[in-house]
């Protein structure tokens, strides 16, 4: 069972016991007041440690780098004597791992960990030199501890609210729809379902670009649609959300096609609308992108 005020002061606690961890924050949809509340919120959780007691907190000898740990910090290992996490049940360590590239800055450090009692902690060791570029990668956080008294960062909701229009911005969006339209034809004429559905993908992507501008034109640009638009159906009307649902039906290249085609058909109904509305210059895109697509298939 899990309850966040008594995992929260568990964290904190371990941190007021370890004299290396000087700040400790709360990051991620459990700060974002727009985010929607469930019992599956992960808790995303920074430990500012400085930079020369690192190593030493990490368990790591003075030759090693950081991409060398392999466990995790023995504070951490304690939660499993609490009944709100229990055991460890896996262990990820973006930053250890070789196949797949880090996101976190140098010298940043994370372990993802699921518990038994369904409980999923990300932690990020983070040198507290680093505080500053630290206010910029989590624009929206909450401090749990603060020893010294050093995090001076105003939160702002900005990050967290519909991307700001602007006709450049508009433009972006349309030219990277035809763009990746294009794109889609080739892989249609290869017969290649895979990259197919891949392509059909990211032209959904944009789209929900530009039907993120038509939303906030109607209902404000502080809205949050969500991580990976997750809320957007909720703003869209019923033939909109129909069309898009329907998209997702795609095990042949007949109706990766059929999808791509009424995904356009929307796309262009929703940028003339933001077009007009913002009283932007709609470019030929649709058009010229439509020619260049029938010269491939005469090719």
């Amino acid at each position: 069972m899990q309850n966040q005020d008594e995992i929260l002061k568990i964290l904190k606690n371990l941190a007021l016991c370890d004299e290396n961890i000087r700040l400790v924050t709360l990051e991620g949809s459990r700060v974002n007041k727009k985010a929607k509340k469930d019992k599956y919120q992960d808790y995303d959780i920074s430990f500012f440690v400085p930079l020369d007691k690192m190593k030493d907190f990490l368990g790591l000898n003075e030759k090693q780098n950081f991409h060398e740990c392999k466990n995790l910090p023995k504070c951490i290992l304690k939660l499993e004597n609490s009944s709100y996490f229990k055991k460890i049940l896996m262990l990820q360590m973006p930053e250890c791992m070789e196949f797949y590239p880090p996101d976190l800055p140098q010298n940043w450090i994370s372990f993802l960990v699921l518990f038994e009692s369904g409980v999923r902690l990300d932690l990020a060791i983070i040198p507290l030199e680093d505080l500053k570029n630290y206010y910029e990668f989590e624009p929206l956080s909450k401090v749990l501890l603060d020893k010294n008294g050093l995090f001076t960062h105003e939160i702002s909701n900005s990050a967290f609210s519909i991307a700001k229009l602007s006709s450049q911005s508009f433009d972006d969006v349309c030219n990277e729809f035809y763009f990746l339209y294009s794109c889609l034809e080739k892989a249609l004429l290869r017969k290649q379902f895979i990259m197919s559905n891949h392509l059909l993908n990211s032209l959904r992507k944009a789209l929900f670009d530009l039907l993120s501008f038509k939303i906030g034109l109607n209902f404000g640009f502080e809205i949050w649609l969500g991580k990976e638009y997750t809320n957007i159906l909720e703003f869209l009307e019923e033939k909109e959300a129909k069309i898009i649902l329907k998209s997702f039906n795609t095990t042949t290249l007949k109706q990766i096609k059929k999808a791509r085609k009424k995904l356009e058909i929307l796309f262009h109904k929703i940028a003339k609308f933001v077009a007009k509305k913002s009283d932007f210059k709609l470019f030929p895109y649709r058009k010229n992108v439509k020619k260049y697509c029938k010269i491939l298939r005469r090719l």
